[in-house]
């Protein structure tokens, strides 16, 4: 679903993965320091968006360290997020699918074999 149909008040957690643009689809934004950090302020231009305000704070190298959103209806989401680390190394194991035992298998059909 995109973003901009969705009614779930995750929706703002969007713009972390670069799926929101906060210029067009906020105002209203204020900041203030805060330490070394800046804190964010924004109210959405719709009166249609599930949230009223996003509020974040961000590093000076642009990481952001807490998020809060506030709903029309004044309830609060709160992340914060610590010890970023930026592509870490995986092991290939993780993406290895192991079926547990006494688990059938079925092999599906590609397009190319006439499959659905």
């Amino acid at each position: 679903m995109k973003v901009r149909e969705s009614d779930d008040m995750r929706a703002p957690l969007a713009f972390l993965l670069g799926k929101l643009d906060f210029w067009r689809d906020f105002d209203r934004f204020e900041s203030r320091p805060e330490g070394a950090d800046l804190r964010l302020t924004a109210q959405p231009k719709s009166d249609q968006a599930p949230y009223s305000e996003v509020e974040f704070v961000v590093t000076p190298s642009y990481q952001i360290r807490y998020l809060r959103i506030t709903g029309r209806d004044q309830s609060v989401m709160e992340f914060r997020f610590t010890a970023e680390k930026l592509n870490p190394a995986l092991s290939e194991s993780l993406f290895r699918f192991v079926p547990p035992p006494g688990v059938d298998i079925f092999e599906g059909i590609s397009d190319a074999e006439g499959g659905p």
